[in-house]
């Protein structure tokens, strides 16, 4: 069994549920709906039946309650069923007015039979209440897993008496026919017979090597039957507590076992699926009943003894002729867990699938069955539509992946590939790619028209348990066993981000229609909802109590609705956070939730056996929307700055605001932010506070509301690298005069890669020194780099050689850069550039032209003439610079004389090799000060350059 199904399972551990062949009724299980649910689909899942005493009355235990049948025709009266608990045990009294039903919270509960009211509830058992039966003076027996037995007068109520003795859980209780005697069975392997009147214990009976599942007397009283999980019947005089006969022929446990009315015949039910109809006197079988599918979990005489009926986890009751053997009338409709629900893109088929391993479809209107997809070998945990509605996905234990034709059931194609099981799949928007998640730690991405995944992805380190794409199709987002949410790019398969924050198993995950919001389901009780463009956690749900099995948006991304273990269904406004409706009506933990197309209807699927579909309005709250103007905009050049308003629509009264924005960080640079006019004036506004990526913003007024639309600010980014990016708004809050908060829709701002041609790393459209400057500077880089040319993720010689091709290719010279970005651009730095190039050892033309650019490039750093250029800043006080150009290596000295032809400075530079000396690192410095270090005064001076044979003189000004 799927070890992450385990923390839901409350199935009794008597009645195993595999391998389930479900059948149906028609229009049969709409009584008892919960509030505001419209249809039911299904009965519950099968664990018992018993007859009323006077044959009129057949009623069946199913996990979501008693159902009762008129014997004349087998047609349903009523569904006894409370919300609150799972049904497990019921009897009838001796006169046949009341019914009493056990739950597996330890309750048990009395109802009118010809009415269906409830009369009482008895609770003092701690666990689940296996058995009851009824005395003929209305006493009630009931066995519980809390092992002890208790006896209650359900006539003038009051505290019950409680039978201690055995030493695991009662699974059994039976009275006497004169009532003086109870016999109870217990897992630990004993059968006990006790003295009504004094509680005191008068036998134990010991016989049976395993569990006792069942215990009934005699007509007489005079011998006692009792059944067992090691596969026999056992009968034992009850005067002296002594075994008589062992009666053996089925080939698995015996879970039930009955006498006649005449105690001629003794019929048994077994795990091996079949009746057997016993001779107590010879302890042989006389009939052998077969054509259940599954174990036969509970077997019953009706009151004349002419008719048994069997309950089976095939989810069938079926009624047999007690003399002849033969199968009179079949009871369909009871069904297993189901463990996902889908709609047809048109709403008007609801799909299902469970541990019954087959796929059923449902009219969403009348309840009715309409098809079996047969084909899985195991339970099937998702189901989805494909985006055209033309095909049903599946998943399942079995390992595959099947697609169905859905308007014909055939079969299509089958993906196989995952080694362990498969826990959900995911269309694309488009229809092209299924994700499948899966139990063996990986998720695939599959074309629809092929059986070959193209991704499989790796990173989570356990098992995987839903998949979900996002509205655009670019983005899958993954849960995990490992307590993580993965963001995957779905054209490369890379892993984008890993979301932390749930602190238990991640069971579901969908993406909202509104960008970049993602809700998330965990074993931690919470919902979260997601940022995923920042990987940031928006808002955590409280409110649930156990795990969160499934999450799904309405169709407008304004509501959210999550399935819980708790047995309960929440509603949330997912802009404010509220939980605006809470759903109750099933008796098992609610394990999928889905929304029509139509967004009329939610569906629940629940492991007690059925889905329920509800009228569904997703949230109605008017709320102002805060966005960005522009709302798209094509990235500048480096250096640029861009300004967004944040602009308000629709606002009611609004005297205050306070906002988030996220920005990348790798793309801009935040400038400033400055609050704007839509608040009256003089409005406060507290100065924005920057953290990392994020930026607060808040302002409020004092002197009154505005209304209507406007700015609420406005918001200054400088532009560091040309490329996509987004900026997200959340944590919006809206206050009026009186401090009252509000809420209201967000929509983020995109700025848009620029149609640069490779190399023109600064966005500024030409391909330059500039551009070369900037591969240099992020030499070793590794990781997304605007440097990264080839996409190889390192800044390497590659790279450079690259953008020295594209200057090759445009009209730009090599020699025109910004003297502030020449330092690295020295003649040994491209010497060994060039020489790097080489070794790459390539006859791709590309970079055979970048290395000719390098070449012409080492040229222009060489000046054809030696030349002594003007200082600069000039005028200036105190300090100057003196560039000058080398065309051969020589000594260099500088003098700087007076107007009167005195020596003030002598500098002496030593050997500089050939080159540009015009930048302020390479450039001769003056500090304005003489050969003793006093500063000199104002007026003009004359500075001379001696480089070998070349020897100038120009003229400078000091301003003071």
């Amino acid at each position: 069994m799927n070890r992450w199904f385990i923390p839901i399972l409350i199935a009794l551990f008597l009645i195993p549920t595999l391998n389930i062949s479900i059948s149906h009724a028609q229009n049969t299980s709409q009584f008892s709906l919960p509030d505001n649910a419209k249809v039911r689909l299904g009965k519950g899942r099968l664990m018992g039946l018993n007859y009323s005493t006077d044959g009129t009355r057949l009623a069946v235990v199913s996990t979501i309650g008693i159902w009762l049948y008129n014997t004349s025709t087998y047609t349903e009266l009523s569904l006894l069923s409370d919300d609150t608990a799972t049904a497990s045990s019921v009897a009838f009294s001796a006169d046949g007015q009341t019914v009493a039903s056990g739950y597996t919270d330890g309750s048990i509960r009395l109802w009118n039979t010809t009415t269906g009211v409830l009369l009482d509830t008895l609770e003092e058992h701690t666990d689940t209440v296996l058995s009851l039966s009824f005395r003929s003076d209305g006493t009630l027996a009931s066995g519980s897993s809390d092992t002890t037995v208790k006896l209650w007068n359900t006539t003038t109520g009051g505290q019950p008496q409680t039978l201690t003795g055995h030493l695991d859980a009662v699974t059994s209780v039976a009275f006497s026919p004169n009532g003086d005697t109870l016999a109870s069975g217990s897992l630990d392997t004993s059968v006990q017979i006790w003295d009504v009147a004094t509680g005191e214990q008068l036998h134990l009976l010991i016989g049976h090597e395993d569990s006792v599942f069942s215990v009934a007397f005699s007509p007489t009283e005079a011998t006692l039957a009792s059944a067992s999980r090691d596969g026999t019947i056992l009968l034992w005089n009850t005067a002296f507590g002594i075994q008589t006969k062992q009666l053996i022929g089925h080939e698995g446990f015996v879970y039930s076992v009955t006498y006649n009315r005449n105690g001629n015949t003794i019929a048994s039910s077994s795990s091996d699926g079949s009746v057997i109809l016993w001779d107590p006197v010879t302890g042989q079988p006389q009939q052998l009943l077969t054509g259940h599918t599954g174990i036969v979990i509970d077997v019953s005489y009706n009151a004349s003894g002419g008719t048994i009926a069997s309950a089976s986890s095939d989810g069938t009751v079926r009624l047999w002729d007690a003399v002849f053997g033969g199968q009179r009338q079949t009871i369909t409709g009871y069904t297993n867990y189901l463990l996902d629900v889908a709609f047809s893109n048109d709403s008007s088929t609801v799909a299902t699938g469970g541990a019954d391993n087959t796929i059923h479809l449902w009219n969403a209107f009348t309840g009715d069955h309409q098809q079996m997809l047969v084909g899985h070998e195991d339970w099937i945990w998702s189901l989805v539509y494909s985006p055209d509605g033309t095909t049903l996905a599946s998943c399942s234990d079995d390992g595959t992946i099947r697609l169905w034709d859905a308007t014909t059931g055939e079969h299509k194609q089958t993906f196989s590939g995952h080694t362990d099981w498969v826990w959900d799949i995911a269309y694309s928007p488009d229809g092209m790619k299924i994700a499948s998640a899966s139990e063996d730690g990986t998720i695939k991405i599959w074309n629809t028209a092929d059986t070959e995944p193209l991704h499989t992805l790796t990173e989570h380190t356990d098992s995987v348990l839903s998949v979900s794409f996002s509205s655009d199709g670019q983005t899958l987002a993954s849960g995990g066993a490992d307590d993580t949410i993965r963001l995957w790019d779905v054209s490369s398969g890379e892993l984008i981000n890993t979301l932390i924050g749930h602190t238990h198993i991640v069971r579901t995950v969908e993406f909202s229609s509104q960008e970049g919001i993602l809700a998330s389901g965990s074993d931690d009780n919470t919902v979260r909802l997601w940022d995923t463009v920042f990987g940031v956690e928006l808002a955590k749900y409280t409110g649930h109590t156990g795990l969160i099995w499934s999450v799904t948006f309405s169709s407008d991304g304004n509501t959210l609705v999550s399935g819980s273990n708790d047995r309960t269904i929440r509603i949330w406004d997912s802009v404010s956070g509220e939980n605006i409706q809470t759903l109750t009506g099933h008796t098992g933990g609610v394990l999928s939730v889905a929304l029509s197309p139509d967004q009329n209807t939610l569906a629940s699927s629940s492991s007690d056996g059925s889905v329920l579909l509800w009228n569904f309005t997703p949230s109605q709250v008017f709320y102002a929307t805060v966005n960005f103007s522009p709302s798209s905009i094509q990235s500048p050049a480096i250096g640029n700055q861009i300004t967004f308003s944040m602009n308000i629509e629709d606002a009611g009264s609004v005297a205050g605001y306070q906002a988030m924005i996220r920005y990348d960080d790798s793309a801009l640079r935040y400038v400033v932010a400055n609050n704007a006019n839509f608040l009256p004036s003089g409005a406060f506004s507290i100065d924005p506070k920057l953290d990392e990526n994020t930026i607060t913003l808040a302002a409020t007024s004092l002197s009154g509301e505005s209304f209507g639309f406007g700015t609420l600010a406005n918001i200054t980014f400088e532009v560091i690298a040309p490329k996509a990016s987004t900026i997200t708004l959340s944590n919006v809050r809206l206050t009026d005069a009186f401090g009252n908060k509000t809420y209201a829709h967000v929509q983020s701002a995109h700025i848009t890669e620029p149609s640069l041609q490779q190399g023109d790393l600064n966005g500024d459209g030409v391909v330059n020194i500039q551009d070369l400057t900037l591969v240099a500077l992020n030499f070793g880089e590794t990781g997304e780099n605007l440097a990264d040319v080839n996409g190889d993720k390192v800044v390497d010689i590659v790279d450079l050689t690259l953008v020295a091709a594209a200057i090759g290719s445009s009209s730009a010279s090599p020699a025109i850069w910004n003297p502030d970005n020449s330092a690295l651009l020295t003649r040994s730095t491209i010497e060994q550039w060039i020489q790097d190039a080489k070794n790459l050892n390539s006859y791709d033309p590309t970079i055979q032209q970048g290395i000719l650019v390098l070449q012409q490039l080492l040229t222009t750093l060489i000046p054809e003439k030696t030349v002594l250029l003007p200082n600069y800043p000039n005028p200036f006080n105190p300090e100057t610079w003196i560039p000058f150009e080398l065309a051969i290596p020589a000594e260099i000295t500088i003098q700087i004389h007076a107007s009167n032809g005195k020596l003030v400075r002598n500098f002496h530079l030593g050997f500089h090799a050939a080159g540009l000396y015009q930048s302020k690192d390479k450039a001769a410095f003056w500090n304005g000060k003489n050969n003793e270090g006093e500063s000199v005064s104002s007026g003009l001076y004359f500075y001379t350059l001696t480089a070998g044979d070349y020897s100038a003189t120009r003229k400078m000004l000091i301003l003071k």
